[in-house]
Formats: structure tokens, C-alpha cells, sequence
């Protein structure tokens, strides 16, 4: 599917493949400097994780409008 030059499957690859990437970087910040283990690190984990996939969402809304939302994607 493509939409005025937008290669809709190109733009989730590549939103996704970022989203994992900023993902990697921050976890392993907050990663160094509280320690894997702690209660804190897994309370800003599940924060930064929810954050970013109401982000990456509202990207794909923005881009793609509605629809993508009854499509699952990996």
C-alpha cells in the first residue's frame, strides 16, 4: 500500500526499528546508573516503555491516520 509516495510499509520499518534503538540507549542509561535490579530502574522501565509506544502510536496516526489501528504489525 502506498499513499502519495509513502511506502507505508517502509515507514513502520523504519519507525519501529528507531523505536528500538532510542529504546536500547535510554534502558541502558538508566540501566548503569540504578542498577538492573531495583525497584526504581523497574518502575521507569515500564514508564519509558509504555511512553514510547503511545509515541511510536501517535506517529503512526499522524502518518498513516486511523486505519493502522486494526492492523497488528511486528
Amino acid at each position: 500500500m502506498e499513499i502519495s509516495g509513502l511506502d507505508l510499509v517502509g515507514t513502520i520499518t523504519l519507525v519501529r526499528r528507531r523505536q528500538r534503538r532510542y529504546l536500547a540507549l535510554l534502558l541502558a542509561d538508566v540501566e548503569t546508573v540504578l542498577g538492573k535490579n531495583t525497584k526504581e530502574y523497574k518502575i521507569i522501565r515500564k514508564l519509558i516503555l509504555d511512553n514510547f509506544n503511545d509515541y511510536t502510536r501517535s506517529i503512526f496516526r499522524i502518518v498513516l491516520g486511523d486505519e493502522i489501528e486494526g492492523l497488528v504489525y511486528r
